[in-house]
């Protein structure tokens, strides 16, 4: 009997399937049972809708699953993947155990997941039986083009049973009889798996034969043990017959040729692995050089050989460092009661085992402590999901973290607080709950590092970081960490943006930056990324890993290492069969290349994208960066007279420097010198060095772990928030805090205010004695004056005079809704009435991209009875989007929303609904695809015209009134937001909005008013 648990995941085998030979005639269609052997099914808990778990055992030819759904989630599953895709007529089997439906997808080779409904209705338990077509679903898709369209053949299929139709909270389900309908000879599979992933990871001059393990469940094919290997750029490098010991079961090839990477590949058996042979890492790790790998929840591996073998290949490649995942709510369901078991025990002990260093984030938090215990997806825009009890909250925290102090030596407090994880609140909330941890973790004595920020998008020149800074998160961090997934180029202007705040405010400028999300996607399908999709992963992982080791950053971590499909992407830097891929082999190698070096300067003379020198104790050595999107080159002048010693790939492979050409195909390349080269070649005088600078000349400061902590709390309806602050759409707010004081003595508060220009004090917080260990609550009432220009926002800070608090801020901004009018489609002949939403005032950089407009745009608006025609004029000499049509607003777009507002203009009290669509010229041609309301998907009944002629585009959107709910009437009103995306063919640069409530935070109360006339 075989047991499979969401929680201890047992390691499951890696399947391949088998192509027909040569020759081999069709098979007529055929019922074919599912072997249910194991390795092909695995157990989902739905882990983007946290709080389900459950298991799943095979036995007698049945799936046996568990599920518990007492702890909140949304569905669990059990899945089969196969690794090469198999054309499916019909999947059959029959359930027992579901009370209402039982959901089946089939995920197709387009990367679109197909999910279909099936009313079980059975009594008393009776099993029902199913024969399902392999088809698209019209309303229930997801990931690739996202259009309901089913692309054949299938790569996997799964059984789904949602919390609602279980019946119970907690019960079992069985499936049996589980058989497919085919004709595809592919359905006969073998199995195999590669016994070591270590051994992949090879020293030059290593002998040893590489091994795959092979079970093969029908006849040989001829021709099965011809293998391949491919260099880094996907040539045919060696070929040959691996020798088959078929008493173990193994394939074994020689070793690959040379130093570098290498992919195995034995084109009949569809099997295909990564090989990295490079040298020793250095004897001392370089703790700059981190990755993402997520052990404790997610995808495998997930079980102890699996894991251990995984942090076996970071130390092996000079990486001491990982990013992991804790679940407060499950480690601390009640308050002071723990459970240290599970995934989240089995890696903190392997890892502290393995000498691994671990940063914990979280992005949860336990009833108990006030949070909301809602799922972040169905909670209203007012819902708190932080703590509201700081003095239990900081306890617990502190609890877990000491408890696993043997490897968790950092936590970030509240994974991307600034998008859904933390329903868009205000700086004001996470940062009060990160001086509480400060302040626990400092009465302990723990001395583990308290990580602030850990923003999704640093928002450069908009103020979001102001916030936080005056907030006193640099007073109470040890380190700030953010995330980005621009490329390389964009980098600095991120860091240098993050500096001017702090130098600005003289708050710790140059505190430590760590960047714990940094990554570059390949796009899924699969078990393994393309040749061209692996090396523009490769390129831009290390070369953003090299250019912010330039800029001054602590903590480079690579995300992910894992791999992990997320949508249309995955981000994995091994297979799905455990063997590195380009971008881990290269990641590994400049570990090697970059530690203990420091930055000193750009080479001169070259035309690379980046060009940074960095040295060494013997040597120097340039990374020469170009990428592989717009700027690539297949190679590159180096300057004249500069004296080489040795270059190199991505991979280590040696170069050879032929005249003043380097070969640059990998998009990076590593050029070494001697020191005698820095004075004529090297230039110092860069942005980047002042930056390095900055970092390097910071001294440490004790955490200010203040004993009372200032938190915001109460009634927030009043108020619209989003990330950057307060709305409100009078000028008068009234506030309330809560004061919790940490220390063992009662601390009198004695509150001082800061008001921005143009604010008035109403109300003024009063004098307050709080208790130990306890807290208490003041409050105060303020005006703004409302005359002021859009997106600008005013800062009332709170502070305590005796200096035991770092001060509260509150961003606020009173609120004015725009309104365009509606004229009848009898007028679009009139040239005029357009609404010019263009400026600086109106631009939100994205991250990477444009820090001042790009574009311009205007909007008007006309309708009949049975289409609302919005126009909108951008000027853009050029038109980029080369993304599907559920991705496009990535790309030159417009994105927009439609609700149906009543005679008010307000937007519905209860079950507010609304469309969001976005608009594009893009891959699927002229798109309209919604995202938010139902059916979600392309547009049938509405249209979109869209024409570039050079100087700009123009969008005429036709919306149908019955496919979206609209009234059009003289005197109806719908609430809109507009933004108009801009791409200047380095992907998104930015956008410009009329109206808020569709990016940073969906909110339709921050929607302007469309009103017909």
């Amino acid at each position: 009997m075989k047991i499979h648990s969401c929680v201890l995941c047992a390691a499951l085998l890696f399947t391949g399937l088998l192509s027909p030979a040569r020759g081999e005639a069709a098979m007529a269609e055929a019922r074919v049972a599912d072997p249910l052997d194991g390795g092909e099914w695995s157990f989902s808990c739905g882990p983007e809708y946290p709080g389900a778990k459950g298991s799943f055992e095979i036995k007698d030819g049945r799936l046996l699953m568990n599920a518990d759904f007492r702890g909140g989630g949304s569905y669990v599953a059990v899945q089969r993947k196969l690794p090469v895709p198999v054309e499916i007529g019909k999947l059959n089997f029959t359930v027992k155990g579901v009370a209402g439906n039982v959901a089946v997808r089939f995920f197709d080779s387009s990367g679109q997941t197909h999910q279909h409904f099936f009313k079980v209705a059975a009594k008393d338990g009776e099993p029902r039986s199913f024969s399902v077509a392999a088809k698209g679903s019209p309303e229930h898709h997801w990931g690739g083009p996202n259009d309901g369209r089913f692309t054949g053949p299938v790569t996997g299929y799964a059984l789904v049973v949602h919390r609602g139709d279980l019946g119970a909270k907690q019960g079992a389900v069985e499936f049996s009889g589980i058989s497919v309908d085919t004709s595809d000879p592919r359905i006969y599979a073998l199995s195999w798996s590669v016994p070591s992933p270590e051994s992949l990871f090879r020293r030059p001059g290593d002998e040893t034969p590489v091994a795959v393990r092979v079970s093969f469940r029908t006849k040989r094919v001829p021709g099965d043990s011809g293998f391949v290997y491919y260099d880094y750029s996907g040539g045919e490098c060696l070929t040959g017959n691996a020798r088959y010991d078929e008493a173990a079961g193994l394939l074994l090839a020689p070793p690959p040729p040379g130093r570098g990477f290498y992919e195995l590949a034995y084109p009949e058996l569809k099997i295909r692995i990564g090989v990295a042979v490079d040298d020793a890492p250095p004897a001392k790790a370089d703790e700059y050089f981190a990755v993402d790998g997520s052990f404790s929840w997610g995808g495998k591996p997930g079980d102890e050989a699996g894991i251990r073998s995984y942090l076996r290949i970071l130390k092996d490649n000079g990486i001491v460092w990982n990013r992991d995942r804790l679940s407060w709510k499950g480690i601390e369901p009640q308050a002071e009661g723990f459970d240290f078991g599970g995934r989240f025990g089995l890696y903190r002990r392997l890892a502290a085992e393995e000498g691994i260093k671990t940063l914990d984030t979280f992005h949860d938090a336990p009833a108990w402590s006030g949070a909301d215990p809602r799922h972040r997806d169905s909670v209203g825009p007012h819902a708190n999901l932080y703590p509201e009890d700081l003095l239990a909250a900081g306890r617990g925290l502190a609890t877990i973290v000491g408890y696993w102090s043997d490897t968790v030596d950092a936590l970030e407090v509240w994974n991307e607080p600034d998008i859904g994880f933390g329903n868009h609140f205000p700086a004001a909330y996470v940062t009060a709950f990160t001086k509480a941890v400060s302040r626990a973790f400092s009465e302990r004595g723990l001395n583990r590092l308290v990580v602030g920020g850990v923003f999704a998008n640093t928002r450069p020149n908009t103020g979001f970081y102001d916030t936080y800074v005056r907030n006193g998160l640099l007073d109470d961090s040890d380190v700030i960490s953010y995330h980005s997934y621009a490329d390389t180029p964009a980098m600095e202007q991120e860091v240098a943006a993050l500096r001017a705040v702090e130098a600005k405010y003289g708050y710790r400028p140059g505190i430590p930056l760590w960047i714990t999300e940094c990554g570059k996607p390949w796009p899924r399908g699969g078990y393994r990324s393309s040749v061209s999709g692996d090396i523009n992963s490769a390129a831009e992982i290390t070369g953003k890993a090299v250019e912010l080791r330039a800029l001054g950053l602590e903590r480079f971590f690579a995300f992910e290492y894992k791999y992990y499909d997320e949508r249309q992407n995955n981000f994995g830097m091994m297979d799905d069969k455990y063997t590195p891929m380009r971008s881990m082999a290269a990641y590994g190698h400049l570990a090697r290349v970059l530690a203990h070096r420091g930055y000193i300067g750009d080479l001169k003379g070259t035309e690379a994208v980046r060009a940074r020198v960095f040295e060494g104790s013997g040597d120097l050595v340039a990374v020469l960066y170009c990428g592989v999107g717009e700027n690539r080159r297949t190679s590159l002048a180096l300057p004249a007279g500069l004296p080489v010693l040795r270059a190199a790939g991505a991979d280590g492979r040696p170069f050879e420097v032929r005249g003043s050409q380097i070969p640059l195909g990998d998009g990076i390349a590593y050029v070494y010198l001697p020191k005698t080269a820095r004075s004529r070649f090297v230039d110092a005088g860069t942005g980047a060095m002042k930056l390095y600078r900055m970092a390097k000349e910071y001294k440490p400061v004790p955490r200010a772990a203040k004993p009372l902590v200032l938190q915001p709390v109460g009634d927030i309806s009043g108020f619209l928030v989003n990330t950057y602050g307060f709305y409100v759409r009078s000028g008068e707010m009234e506030f309330k805090v809560k004061i919790n004081n940490f220390s063992g003595e009662e601390i009198v508060f004695r509150p001082g205010i800061e008001l921005p220009e143009g604010a008035k004090l109403l109300a003024a917080p009063e004098e307050t004695a709080v208790p130990r260990r306890g807290s208490a609550v003041v409050g105060f009432r303020i005006s703004i004056d409302p005359a002021e220009t859009p997106k600008q926002f005013r800062t009332v800070v709170l502070k305590d005079r005796g200096g035991m608090a770092t001060p509260i801020a509150f961003s606020v901004r009173p609120y004015r809704v725009e309104t365009v009018k509606a004229r009848p489609a009898s007028a679009m002949g009139d040239e005029g009435g357009w609404l010019d939403f263009g400026g600086q005032q109106r631009w939100t950089t994205w991250p990477g991209g444009a820090m001042s407009p790009n574009i311009g745009a205007k909007l008007r608006v006309f309708y009949t009875p049975g289409e609302l025609i919005m126009q909108v004029k951008v000027d853009d000499p050029s038109h980029h989007n080369s993304h599907g049509a559920e991705e496009a607003w990535r790309g030159d777009s417009v994105q927009l929303t439609l609700q149906q507002r009543g005679a008010d203009g307000m937007p519905p009290a209860a079950n507010p609904r609304w469309n969001e669509i976005t608009a594009a010229n893009c891959r699927s041609g002229n798109a309209l695809f919604r995202h938010i309301g139902s059916p979600a998907g392309l547009l049938g009944a509405s249209a979109l015209d869209f024409r570039h002629d050079g100087a700009g585009s123009f969008y005429e959107l036709r919306f149908d009134a019955k496919e979206l709910g609209l009234v059009l009437k003289p005197g109806s009103k719908i609430g809109s937001a507009v933004l108009v995306n801009s791409d200047s063919g380095r992907g998104r640069d930015g956008y410009l909005s009329w109206g808020s409530g569709i990016a940073d935070g969906k909110s339709d109360r921050l929607f302007n008013l469309i009103e017909l006339e």
